[in-house]
């Protein structure tokens, strides 16, 4: 639950728009404030593998895929 929380509250503070899911240019944005510099084509990949409507963004409802997404690049 703890993880969900902090998952949860990375996420908002990603979406800047504040409409409840995130373009591959915010996560991008994102990750280069982790030092973490992505082609955008990667991060538009990111973005496919967890976006169910198809929509071109990534919900929070995704949170298991989100989770599985950004876990293997936090440092330990």
């Amino acid at each position: 639950m703890e993880n969900s929380a902090i998952l949860r509250e990375w996420f908002d503070r990603v979406d800047t728009e504040k409409i409840g899911s995130i373009t591959a240019i915010q996560l991008k944005s994102a990750f280069a404030i982790g030092n973490l510099q992505f082609p955008i084509t990667v991060v538009q990949q990111m973005i496919r593998m967890c976006d169910f409507d198809q929509n071109g963004t990534m919900s929070f409802e995704g949170e298991d895929d989100l989770s599985t997404l950004v876990n293997p690049l936090a440092c330990p």
